[in-house]
């Protein structure tokens, strides 16, 4: 059953991740554009996307076992990045904030504004995560360990 959750969680947790990145681009271009600020500024923002896709990419053609079989791993991105959705969901089409309807811009810029930095730290978080689990699959922290543990007794 386990093994199906993964299976599944990882085919959703990179169609997520690719929502959550084409959504927010289209909000910070809106932005950008309503601002009149160069677009090229906005790149800091992409490039937590862009490493946890490569991430994503590195443990599909590699089949990092230690990280595609992690229920909790997986787990954990689908809740993070339907966190991201959820956010893009407010942004783009709740009628409830009063902020959109007396900007007129249909879109709640000041809301999103608020939700990169959150965002910025759940998709490093799930980039570093990734990482250490690559490297515990590796056996480098029961090599560090012993060594660690020896210095200490000293």
């Amino acid at each position: 059953m386990i093994k199906a959750i993964n299976v599944l969680l990882n085919i959703v947790k990179m169609f997520m991740l690719l929502v959550c990145f084409v959504g927010s681009f289209y909000i910070i271009v809106n932005m950008y554009r309503r601002l009149d600020k160069n677009l090229v500024d906005s790149i800091k923002n992409f490039i937590p996307f862009v490493f946890l896709f490569i991430m994503f990419s590195i443990n599909f053609i590699l089949k990092q076992k230690a990280v595609t079989q992690n229920i909790f791993y997986n787990l954990t991105c689908f809740l993070g990045l339907g966190v991201i959705l959820f956010a893009i969901y407010r942004t783009l089409f709740d009628k409830n904030m009063i902020v959109m309807l007396r900007m007129g811009y249909n879109i709640n810029f000041n809301y999103f504004a608020d939700m990169i930095a959150p965002m910025k730290v759940i998709l490093y978080g799930l980039s570093v995560s990734n990482i250490l689990l690559i490297l515990s699959e590796t056996k480098i922290f029961d090599k560090l360990l012993p060594n660690l543990l020896d210095e200490e007794n000293k």
